[in-house]
């Protein structure tokens, strides 16, 4: 039973990895070119696109830190160490949501900037 199992196992890797290189070139390309990846990005916008992501997942963790605060708040039952811990938490939360917000409005703005630097160039 112990050799059928791992015969199966192997199999079940071995089989998609072996289908995988009869893809050939052609298909490799034609899905490529879908995804955008058969040019070369300039290194501003890639470096902008970076950038981008990296300010939304930081906009992404204020906001939950902004839910968690109200989270505290809603369940501190009138005891004072817990609501005050939540009021700080809460206005560090905003604090940072309104600082991430400009830092995106800044990177936007310098980020299209060199990219249409980089357009007008090539």
């Amino acid at each position: 039973m112990r050799r059928i199992i791992s015969t199966l196992a192997l199999w079940a890797v071995y089989v998609p990895i072996a289908h995988a290189q009869d893809f050939g070139n052609t298909q490799l390309t034609e899905v490529a070119d879908k995804a955008n990846l058969g040019s070369a990005t300039p290194l501003p916008v890639l470096i902008g696109n970076l950038v981008r992501i990296a300010i939304g997942m930081l906009g992404i963790v204020f906001l939950v830190l902004t839910i968690y605060a109200g989270f505290l708040y809603l369940t501190a039952r009138g005891e004072e160490e817990k609501v005050t811990h939540a009021k700080q938490t809460l206005s560090r939360g905003v604090i940072g949501l309104i600082i991430i917000s400009a830092a995106y409005a800044i990177a936007s703005f310098v980020i299209s900037a060199l990219t249409a630097s980089v357009k007008t160039s090539t």
